[in-house]
């Protein structure tokens, strides 16, 4: 059984603190995803759990046993990093090889032979055996260089944003080789990624970086219906959350949230005593862009917004609308045939709705609850 656990793991350069008092389980054969902006920490993580950095404090286990001052040969753990690094001189038997001239012992040139070959075949690869890596496409020399990191055995491989580089096309051909190739090798998986894409898709669980700090550790389902704060919401999903800024008032001791010409009603009893702490500074209503709907989907809404820019992506369309000065995002079907400064019916399914604290906290996730209603003033004039 390998599993990998960080216990209160503190990292510093400097001024910058790269992890901060980070806490992970990663069970056995599990695929799990480190996800986070730039600086967020990410590879600062990978480097502490292969050993090519020492935690300033918390411990490494790897299998149950502490490796936190162990050398990175020692650990048995394989990692693919962002530049791929192959050797140009080289044929990609070659360089699938070259790993294993390092090892002690150093296995005979059939047992190399044998390894390269049944590495190629998973990552089927085997016709570019004998190409170099300037013959070869990128996703292909991906797959060299994944190869590269599994032709020796280890307990846990490591994927530091190996897909960065490709492009869009590729990122997704790629996505579906390695989920086949996690099934394939049983082993322990840590895949590190800034394209929340790569983590809803891949992972068994993700856990959303930021600062240094765990934010949130879960399934991707999980996190998508019940991000545990604004970050997390933000992070997942694209385009990304709308976050409308809200009053919160109180009338007839009825609490409500309110923005310009919409209120927010019928708040569920768990939400009220944090609301009311909020009261004078705010909360931050959270609706998704495939939560809004416009036209004749908005039904009878008295809402109306200005559309301010209308994105066809082919399978969908992103329409830009402002909101009382802020503009949100709706996620619509192929088509539509909405025009700039036109006006529309706007509503908002509330039942996929989060409200977020002062702090950026979750306060309510409704993944499902229908109670929160929608109140219309007049709209705006023309």
């Amino acid at each position: 059984m390998t599993d990998v656990r960080l216990d209160h793991v503190s990292k510093r350069f400097g001024s910058i603190q790269a992890l901060d008092d980070v806490s992970l389980h990663v069970a056995h054969q599990e695929f799990f995803c480190v996800l986070g902006p730039p600086g967020a920490g990410k590879t600062t993580l990978l480097r502490s759990i292969i050993g090519l950095e020492h935690p300033d404090a918390g411990t490494v286990e790897i299998g149950g046993h502490d490796v936190t001052g162990s050398e990175p040969g020692k650990r048995s753990v394989g990692i693919v990093f962002q530049n791929l690094a192959l050797y140009p001189d080289k044929t990609v038997a070659k360089n699938l090889g070259f790993p294993l001239r390092q090892q002690s012992p150093r296995p005979s040139a059939a047992e190399r032979d044998a390894r390269v070959r049944e590495i190629a075949r998973l990552l089927r690869i085997e016709p570019l055996l004998n190409r170099r890596p300037a013959h070869l496409s990128g996703g292909e020399r991906q797959r060299v260089a994944i190869g590269r990191a599994l032709v020796r055995l280890h307990d846990v491989y490591l994927f530091d944003e190996p897909l960065s580089a490709l492009d869009a096309l590729l990122r997704v051909e790629m996505r579906a080789e390695l989920k086949h190739l996690q099934r394939n090798l049983e082993k322990t998986l840590i895949y590190v990624t800034h394209d929340h894409v790569e983590a809803m898709s891949l992972a068994d669980r993700i856990c959303v970086l930021a600062g240094g700090r765990v934010q949130q550790v879960t399934s991707p389902q999980e996190i998508y219906r019940r991000p545990a704060n604004k970050l997390v919401a933000w992070t997942i999903g694209s385009p990304p959350i709308n976050l409308i800024e809200m009053n919160v008032v109180e009338n007839d001791g009825q609490l409500s949230l309110d923005h310009a010409e919409i209120r927010i009603g019928s708040l569920p009893d768990g939400t009220l005593d944090p609301l009311r702490a909020l009261m004078g500074s705010g909360a931050t209503l959270g609706v998704r862009p495939e939560a809004v709907m416009l036209g004749r989907d908005a039904g009878d809404s008295r809402l109306a917004c200005r559309v301010i820019a209308v994105e066809p992506l082919g399978p969908e369309t992103i329409v830009d609308l402002e909101l009382h000065g802020q503009v949100i995002k709706a996620l619509t079907p192929p088509g539509v045939a909405y025009r700039p400064d036109e006006r529309l019916p706007v509503a908002f399914d509330l039942g996929t709705a989060h409200i977020f604290g002062g702090d950026g906290a979750t306060v309510y996730s409704a993944d499902g609850d229908q109670s929160l209603v929608l109140h219309v003033g007049a709209p705006p004039n023309e």
